[in-house]
């Protein structure tokens, strides 16, 4: 039976989830560098296949790469998250005018806060 603490508890954890990635779905549209710089831990991993070939950045240098994009219109969207204990996963992704960023994340929470640790992206070009 599910109690109405335990109800707290889900609701508060799925805030706290929230409060992650709406830092980097509000924040990557804008480059907002210290707001993405906050969803993630210090040591996470992003990596995408490009050609064919796995390519992987450490958090510096991913942030470097997107503080370089062009700000560009763009339709963010969590499409779902889910969470057991400490450790979670989230799938978004992030609509631009000729392309979208199909992204899962691994999350990990420590300290009462929850961090992206590993990004893995996917690119597909719209017509």
């Amino acid at each position: 039976m599910e109690t109405l603490s335990s109800k707290i508890d889900v609701e508060e954890e799925k805030q706290l989830i929230l409060l992650t990635l709406n830092d980097y779905l509000q924040g990557r549209p804008v480059i907002d560098i210290e707001r993405l710089r906050a969803a993630f831990h210090p040591d996470a991993y992003i990596r995408t296949v490009i050609e064919g070939k796995l390519v992987q950045w450490a958090l510096p240098q991913y942030l470097d790469l997107v503080a370089q994009a062009t700000i560009q219109e763009c339709q963010p969207q969590l499409l779902s998250y889910t969470w057991d204990g400490d450790t979670g996963s989230a799938h978004v992704q992030l609509t631009f005018a000729t392309f979208r960023f199909i992204d899962r994340f691994n999350l990990i929470k420590l300290d009462g806060k929850w961090l992206i640790v590993d990004k893995v992206s996917y690119r597909e070009e719209l017509p």
